[in-house]
C-alpha cells in the first residue's frame, strides 16, 4: 500500500463500531455525529453503507444477537449430556461474562434498547421489533424447558412457561445490575444462589 493511501472502507468493521456506540449510549443518547466520528465517514456515506440511523440500529443489534447471543445459547444446550442444571449456570455466567466485559460497554444492548422501547425517541418499528425478540426468547426457553422435562432434567411438576419468565427476570436484572456497575464476582453468586434456589427444578445427577 502506497504511503499516504486512505485505508478501504470495512462495512463489517465499521458495523461492530456502529454496534458499540448503540450498546454505550442507547439509540436514543447516539446521534449520526457520534455515529459518523466512530465509523470515520461523513453522512453520506453512511446512508449509502447502511441507511438511516433507524436502519443502521436494526443492522447493529442483529449483529449483536448473531454475535453474542447465539453463542452463549450453545452453554444452554451443550454438552447435552451433562446435567440441566449445569449447563443453565454455565448459560447464566456465561451472560454476566458478556455484560461485565472490560472490553465492551457494561450491561447488554438487547435489554439496554428494551428499557427505551415505547419511549417518544425510540421509533415504533424498533419497539415492536424488540417485543418480538423479546416474546421469541421466551418461546425459545419454553421449548428447551419442555424438552428438557421430557428428557427427566426436569421435575413432571416444574411449569416450563413459569421458568420461562423466572429466567429471563434474572437475565434481565443482572444486565441491568452490571450496568450500574456491579462486580461480576457478586453476579455469579447471584446466579449461583438462584440455581441453588430451586435443585429439584434442575435435573441433578
Amino acid at each position: 500500500m502506497s504511503a499516504g493511501r486512505k485505508r478501504a472502507f470495512d462495512k463489517a468493521e465499521a458495523l461492530d463500531k456502529a454496534m458499540r456506540v448503540f450498546w454505550n449510549n442507547g439509540y436514543s443518547g447516539t446521534s449520526l455525529k457520534d455515529l459518523t466520528e466512530a465509523l470515520g465517514i461523513n453522512k453520506p456515506s453512511l446512508y449509502a453503507a447502511f441507511g438511516n440511523k433507524e436502519q443502521l440500529f436494526a443492522k447493529a443489534l442483529e449483529h449483536y444477537l448473531s454475535g453474542y447471543g447465539a453463542p452463549l445459547l450453545d452453554l444452554l444446550t451443550h454438552p447435552e449430556d451433562a446435567p440441566f442444571g449445569e449447563r443453565l449456570r454455565a448459560y447464566l455466567r456465561g451472560i454476566v461474562g458478556l455484560v461485565t466485559e472490560s472490553e465492551s460497554p457494561q450491561g447488554c444492548l438487547y435489554v439496554k434498547s428494551c428499557c427505551e422501547s415505547g419511549g417518544a425517541a425510540m421509533p415504533e418499528e424498533i419497539s415492536a421489533s424488540l417485543q418480538g425478540m423479546g416474546l421469541a426468547t421466551e418461546q425459545a426457553l419454553i421449548e428447551r424447558l419442555v424438552s428438557e422435562q421430557e428428557r427427566g432434567q426436569l421435575s413432571p411438576q416444574a411449569d416450563p412457561k413459569e421458568i420461562a419468565g423466572y429466567l429471563l427476570s434474572l437475565m434481565y436484572g443482572l444486565t441491568v445490575l452490571a450496568r450500574r456497575g456491579k462486580p461480576r464476582k457478586e453476579l455469579e453468586a447471584i446466579v449461583d444462589f438462584s440455581i441453588a434456589a430451586f435443585p429439584h427444578r434442575c435435573g441433578k445427577r
